[in-house]
């Protein structure tokens, strides 16, 4: 049986990491990718306008892919063999995503302070926690190949720990046994644990059936169509009046704009391998995650304002993102 076809974006894209092209060329295949991701999210907007992504709808697709798409991506991102460049890659983008969560906790005792209590909730919680599976998983796929989704998966291992512990006790009291219940079960955890035995058999020189490896690149090769078609049906239900909030739109500055500025100016002084400088910088520019949302809706806080930043985030990252992905093509 032969393998599943790739996906054109995504073959380019891999070769393109792994060669690492510079200059007048890259900057092409940049532009095309963020066409192609914005033309992708317009599709989900405007199925979100005539109804065809309903909220049940939306709420199902991003089921889907948290449950089957994102963990198959990270399995298949896994499918290399184990060399001391993977290894320093890797250990580099969990110590640097360790690094950013800190960064994260000392920002939120900073800023936000003049706010309301209910609003402070919602702006800390958004701001220690970003749509980077949703959004960036995909996005760091179409990016930098196989090897940047592979970094994006590792980077947010330290993110999820935050988000179902500090985040969590932000809203309500968790206990370290439902944190634990949480993390061990989650999709994209649970697959990054059997990509780690996937890898260690690939160095060994022993490769998954064909019939495996082809449905779990199909699956794969769905994740930024698909993410990026569920994002833009979110923002298909995104008014004006919502983004237009001086206190909204200072907090998407933060997010979107002078947290990646901060995190990029730290790395370019440290020995942090280049791709997952790049990596990370990319999923720290990501906006507000949907679950500020949900939490602030189950534990009565401030949801409609929660929805306002998530919302205001995720429209403005449009435009944000494509130039934090050209000013890392320009700069490294």
């Amino acid at each position: 049986m032969p393998p599943a076809p790739r996906a054109i974006l995504l073959r380019g894209c891999r070769r393109r990491a792994a060669r690492g092209p510079r200059g007048r060329g890259r900057r092409v295949e940049t532009a095309s990718i963020q066409i192609e991701i914005f033309l992708l999210t317009g599709i989900g907007f405007l199925c979100g306008r005539k109804g065809m992504l309903s909220p049940k709808t939306r709420e199902q697709l991003i089921d889907l892919l948290f449950a089957v798409i994102l963990p198959a991506s990270i399995l298949d991102s896994f499918q290399v063999e184990l060399t001391p460049t993977v290894v320093e890659q890797t250990l580099g983008a969990f110590l640097v995503s360790c690094g950013i969560q800190v960064f994260y906790w000392l920002w939120n005792h900073v800023f936000y302070r003049g706010t309301s209590p209910d609003h402070r909730v919602c702006l800390r919680y958004a701001t220690m926690v970003s749509n980077a599976g949703l959004i960036g998983m995909p996005i760091a796929a179409a990016y930098f190949g196989s090897r940047g989704l592979l970094l994006a998966s590792i980077f947010l291992i330290p993110q999820r720990v935050f988000m179902w512990s500090y985040g969590l006790s932000m809203f309500t009291d968790s206990s370290g046994r439902d944190v634990l219940r949480k993390l061990a079960t989650h999709p994209c955890i649970v697959s990054i644990a059997i990509g780690i035995g996937v890898m260690g058999l690939y160095t060994a020189g022993i490769q998954l059936p064909a019939p495996v490896t082809a449905t779990v690149s199909a699956l794969s090769d769905c994740s930024t169509a698909l993410g990026m078609v569920a994002v833009g049906g979110i923002l298909s239900d995104c008014r004006l009046r919502d983004v237009v909030n001086r206190e909204v739109l200072t907090y998407s500055l933060y997010r979107l704009v002078l947290i990646p500025l901060c995190v990029a100016g730290l790395l370019l002084v440290l020995p942090v391998d280049p791709l997952t400088a790049q990596v990370s910088i990319l999923l720290t520019a990501m906006p507000a995650a949907s679950t500020t949302a949900m939490l602030a809706a189950k534990y009565r806080g401030d949801a409609p304002f929660a929805s306002e930043l998530v919302l205001s985030s995720t429209l403005l990252s449009l435009v944000t993102v494509p130039g934090v992905c050209t000013a890392l093509s320009l700069v490294w």
